[in-house]
């Protein structure tokens, strides 16, 4: 099992361990996991030079992300595109499918349980989970809600989300012996056993559809927006043909006979473009509708667990606001912004209008910042340290699509405010420490120097839906004019070796090792990232005043 040394949780590496059997005949060698040694914490002087001696931890909280909890045998899937991996015109499409996505709920789990005990010890409290987005794959009512249960714990959940109870598991990829995905069952042989080694697991398909009871994380949560909350796979606006496809009877399982020449522009115009070929037949469900941003914040605000509406607010419900401020930890503000475009795509940008926001929630907690034109203006507000979060990294602010009726929209939230002009503005702020961010399913550790001295860093963690799985653990620590920001990395507590029992806990390592070998994944063979992106001490300049006033808040105990 992964291993603590002090206050360093074991980073996992996919190697082959000593002696291992590989199979024979694959193209590329199936990777087995060992335990590597726990990383000692780096120290990253990107934007200052002065480590703090004795620094006073101020807060600690997890990040998450990329769960893309999936209704693997929803109509809306398009799986079957992912034999056009290495296609020209179809890597935006892709991954449609993950050999490991089967136990994906039990890896979502197992690091819910595993946070949870961290954030037992009375001794190193942990305030928050913070999860920025794509909690679900396809922004589905029944996906939600699974989320939602495995968040808040209590109850008991079906890891096939209805399919195994309607008889439509046969409608889930992995369990049909097409040749084209993983079937664990000694009787297929199919190109990722053949052409990448993945082993025989008999009974683990019988398995992974067993419901188990949720614990969930224990603290409380923040929820954020990604593309694939609020959008037909991530990638385009629902349709009300779209919605008929996701609720009917038929489950496309090829493409049509004629494909797009563009495909990421043609399910951009029409998310049912590739849903022409052939279908098999399940139960319609009316769960399986794409329900709204308005309903989305409905269902965090109705969940049980805290704080209520997990950082949305009746207010963002009336006024259709998916991002928020939440004021809980004192001398901290943490500002959520809601980086998906409902034009579409994947990347991310805001809307002028939030960016509005977002300037006016900066000034609320400066003492002292600069205008647009440089000049400095001083008010009378209290300084609070800020972390930024959402689903995108600057780096993916480049989305300026719009639909040809957007302007006339009552909703409209134009122009689209990109990455270059984000970051002008919080380096007009000094203190805005961090940025966290998901969606490129990697770990990242990026310093982002603002001119005349200081910045913020930009962190990116990797999602729990690939290699390597982790959460990261972030604690804010105060020295005499310095902030370090110590970073974490959380593998769950799942064993490297799945045993032949196929238990709660076998099921989540199957995933992780799974996930070690998958081809295509999104955040490619360096997910992981360097040692600079994991276990990293990042210190921000901050001023003895700042640093004085945080020193004298109450650290959460």
């Amino acid at each position: 099992m992964p291993q603590k040394t002090g206050a360093v949780v074991t980073t996992l590496h996919a190697t082959i361990a000593p002696g291992e059997a590989v199979r024979g005949g694959s193209e590329r060698v199936y990777r087995r996991l060992v335990v590597a040694p726990g990383e000692p914490h780096l120290v990253r002087d990107d934007l200052t030079g002065h480590r703090p001696e004795a620094p006073e931890s101020l807060l600690r909280f997890v990040h998450v992300t990329d769960h893309q909890l999936a209704d693997l045998a929803s109509p809306g899937r398009i799986d079957f595109v992912q034999r056009f991996a290495d296609r020209p015109g179809w890597a935006g499409m892709v991954p449609a499918y993950r050999p490991q996505e089967i136990v994906s709920a039990h890896a979502f789990e197992a690091m819910a349980r595993t946070v949870a005990g961290l954030a037992a010890d009375p001794g190193a409290p942990v305030r928050f989970v913070l999860s920025t987005g794509d909690n679900t794959d396809n922004a589905q009512l029944n996906e939600v809600r699974g989320f939602l249960a495995l968040m808040n714990g209590g109850g008991t959940v079906d890891p096939t989300l209805g399919a195994a109870d309607s008889g439509d598991s046969a409608a889930i990829p992995s369990y049909a012996v097409s040749g084209d995905y993983y079937n664990p069952e000694p009787r297929s042989r199919d190109r990722y056993k053949r052409r990448y080694g993945f082993p025989d697991r008999p009974g683990l398909l019988a398995a992974a559809a067993v419901p188990f009871r949720a614990q969930g994380f224990g603290v409380d949560w923040l929820a954020c927006i990604g593309n694939h909350d609020c959008l037909a796979q991530g990638r385009a606006p629902v349709t009300p043909e779209f919605q008929g496809l996701l609720t009917g009877g038929e489950r496309p399982v090829a493409v049509p006979a004629e494909l797009p020449r563009e495909p990421g522009d043609a399910y951009l115009a029409d998310p049912t473009v590739l849903a022409g070929g052939t279908a098999r037949w399940i139960e319609p469900r009316a769960d399986r509708r794409l329900i709204s941003k308005a309903e989305y914040i409905r269902a965090h605000l109705d969940s049980p667990g805290t704080p209520r509406g997990h950082g949305f607010s009746e207010a963002d419900l009336a006024e259709g606001r998916g991002y928020y401020c939440y004021d809980e930890i004192p001398g901290v503000r943490v500002i959520v912004l809601d980086s998906t475009n409902p034009a579409g795509h994947v990347t991310g940008s805001i809307g002028r209008r939030q960016r509005d926001w977002l300037e006016q929630r900066l000034v609320e907690v400066h003492s002292g910042y600069r205008d647009a034109a440089g000049a400095e203006v001083r008010t009378d507000h209290r300084d609070r340290v800020v972390v930024l979060a959402s689903h995108h990294g600057p780096e993916m602010f480049d989305n300026t699509v719009e639909r040809p009726d957007e302007a006339a929209r009552p909703d409209a939230d134009l122009p689209r405010v990109l990455g270059e002009e984000v970051e002008a503005l919080l380096h007009r702020f000094g203190n805005v420490v961090l940025w966290l961010a998901g969606h490129q399913h990697l770990n990242s550790v990026t310093p982002k120097g603002r001119p005349g001295g200081g910045g913020f860093w930009h962190v990116i963690t990797s999602g729990l839906c690939e290699w390597p799985s982790q959460a990261r653990l972030l604690e804010l620590l105060v020295g005499a004019d310095t902030l370090v920001i110590r970073s974490t990395m959380i593998d769950h507590a799942a064993p490297l070796r799945p045993g032949a029992d196929l238990g709660f806990w076998d099921l989540a390592a199957v995933h992780r090792e799974l996930s070690a070998n998958e081809p295509t994944r999104v955040g490619g063979p360096d997910s992981a990232g360097t040692v600079l992106d994991r276990n990293v001490d990042l210190l921000v300049p901050i001023g003895p005043a700042l640093a004085a006033a945080l020193r004298a808040c109450p650290d959460g105990r």
